[in-house]
């Protein structure tokens, strides 16, 4: 007897009163039971000519021993009923024979349902095929169908008949579950729906932690972000600036944030600036900020061997190549899209963030629904400096540095200190640095800004100002040469040579007046300059209004007193006539 359910056939091993055991034949599995809500809702159908032509058919010699094999199950109805029994029928035939329990399950459940001893199954082979292609071509796709429309085009495909649904069209409940039999977890499901890049980043297999790529220092992930909050002017708290732009260093090995730059600046300069910091004496630069921090506290010193980053311009660009050249630094860059690739720095940048927004709610730090409709304006909030949020950074950097406890550092021994700054220091003591010791200022002039400009006949000018190279060094008027400049001292620009070394420039005498200020306060005097002497010209052009006034009136008093006849015998002797009346 033969039942269909939902569009799938079953055959019915035994019938009750309140049920029946009964197998699936369109599909391989164990017998399953049904109750008789389920029985009452099936349609009794014919047997199926494959299954009538297999118990015709007579049995093979292979057959035959397969039945002979599995006898002792086949001719017990309690191994339908009872899985247990079942399952200790199986072992006492596999200590028997020497064979394997799925081979035993395959034949019996092969006979239950088709009623031969083979391993084929043609109906679920082609059912399978078709249930395929169907998936590839309508659910494995960028168009992100969902599986019910995947079924629904699958239908329109392969069972309509001038628009009218067949028959033996296989049911969504079939279909849906060989979906998740055989495709559930495959990963071609998520690479053809979102993309490879999806699921690189978010679904494929982690076989271990970041912090294992490298064993020793020297090895820094960069990155940079805008700062989740709005900032205002130091020199006016009523002028919104906007938001900064935080650039960190991460050491691979230990965790440690290296290197920090916060600042309205983006490009190179800051990617420069950023490992112009790992260089320098953090306990230095804190006190810049007020904040008075141990050496241990923040240990890191020194220009990283390896860099890590994104294609970002700023890490592609010429002052990073020249850098890179000048110390040997090895730069990687990663893919597009890849943040999974650097997780150190961008986990940093998250955790940084996170401290602050909690206490700096409702004072410029942006919220989760700055895109909504009449969502706050975070830019009235803002109350902070750039300097008063760069201190803020520092202190959470320093935390993260000497307080977070790391969990990926199985690979370590026993003894490896669990924070950052400690587990620096403790790498350090053992060997395993590959930082290179560089001189900490020429790190920092090469992270300079630069500018463009021709030698003249006067030397360099820029902003307004003269500068020339030391006594015994020349530059070739005409030349085009690059040379970066430090916004806080004037006194002195860097002329970058053809070897890619740098030429100090110093101000010339006839601009000496600008020796000691910064760009800032250049910038504020030649405004001076130029008010002082725009009043000058108004003052020159009065003048000069006046002088042609009085010019004209003793022309035109000339005018007045001419004589048509001159003469012009003896100009000498007229000379000296007019000489004597003068004296």
């Amino acid at each position: 007897m033969f039942i269909s359910l939902s569009g799938e056939r079953f055959h019915v091993l035994l019938h009750g009163a309140l049920g029946a055991w009964v197998i699936s034949y369109d599909f391989y599995g164990m017998p399953v039971y049904l109750d008789k809500q389920h029985l009452e809702r099936s349609e009794r159908i014919e047997a199926p000519e494959e299954y009538v032509a297999n118990r015709k058919r007579e049995m093979t010699d292979a057959q035959r021993k397969r039945y002979d094999l599995l006898k002792p199950v086949l001719e017990d109805s309690r191994c339908i009923t009872d899985s247990g029994y079942r399952q200790e029928c199986f072992r006492r035939i596999i200590l028997a024979h020497n064979t394997s329990k799925r081979r035993l399950e395959r034949l019996y459940y092969s006979y239950l349902a088709h009623g031969c001893l083979t391993q084929s199954k043609p109906r679920e082979s082609r059912r399978r095929k078709d249930f395929d292609d169907a998936i590839r071509k309508y659910y494995f796709t960028a168009k992100r169908n969902s599986l019910r429309t995947a079924y629904e085009l699958f239908i329109l495909e392969h069972y309509t008949n001038n628009g009218d649904v067949q028959k033996d069209t296989p049911s969504w409940a079939a279909f849906k579950h060989y979906y998740y039999r055989h495709w559930g977890q495959d990963k071609q499901k998520d690479i053809s729906r979102n993309g490879l890049t999806d699921y690189q980043r978010n679904n494929r297999p982690l076989y271990s932690s970041a912090m294992q790529y490298r064993d020793c220092l020297g090895c820094y992930q960069i990155d940079e972000t805008p700062g989740d909050i709005y900032l205002v002017s130091k020199w006016d708290r009523c002028s919104v600036i906007g938001r900064p732009n935080v650039y960190l260093a991460v050491d691979t090995a230990s965790g440690l944030i290296a290197g920090l730059y916060v600042g309205l600046e983006a490009g190179e300069r800051a990617v420069a600036s950023c490992l112009a910091n790992c260089c320098a004496d953090k306990v230095v630069y804190c006190q810049k900020y007020g904040i008075e921090i141990d050496p241990a506290d923040w240990p890191s010193r020194g220009l990283p061997s390896e860099i890590i980053s994104d294609r970002g311009n700023e890490f592609t660009g010429d002052q990073m190549d020249e850098m890179c050249l000048c110390y040997g630094i090895d730069c990687q860059t990663l893919p597009p899209f890849r943040a999974e690739e650097k997780p150190l720095v961008e986990r940093a940048m998250g955790l940084i963030q996170d401290s602050y927004k909690s206490v700096l709610r409702g004072r410029g730090v942006i919220g989760e629904d700055v895109a909504e409709r009449w969502s706050t304006d975070y830019r009235k909030q803002a109350i902070l400096t750039l300097d008063e949020y760069t201190a803020i950074v520092i202190h959470c950097v320093v935390a993260l540095n000497k307080g977070r406890v790391l969990s990926d550092i199985g690979h370590l021994p026993v003894d490896a200190p669990n924070t950052p700054a400690r587990l620096w220091g403790w790498l350090l003591e053992n060997g395993k640095s590959n930082l290179l010791e560089v001189d900490e200022r020429e790190v920092y002039l090469r992270s300079l800004p630069r500018e463009k400009t021709k030698v003249t006949r006067k030397g360099i000018i820029f902003n307004g100002m003269r500068y020339l190279p030391e006594r015994g060094t020349e530059l070739t008027i005409g030349e085009s040469i690059e040379f970066a400049y430090d916004v806080a001292d004037s006194s002195v620009i860097y002329a970058l040579r053809a070897d890619r070394k740098l030429l100090p420039c110093y101000l010339a005498q006839s601009s000496s007046r600008y020796k000691g200020y910064d760009y800032s306060d250049v910038s504020v005097m030649h405004r001076q300059e130029a008010e002082q002497e725009r009043d000058a010209r108004q003052d020159e052009f009065v003048i000069r209004v006046k002088m042609h006034d009085e010019i004209q009136k003793i022309v035109q008093q000339a005018e007045d007193q001419r004589e048509a006849y001159k003469d012009v015998s003896d100009i000498s002797q007229n000379r000296e006539w007019e000489r004597s009346r003068l004296t």
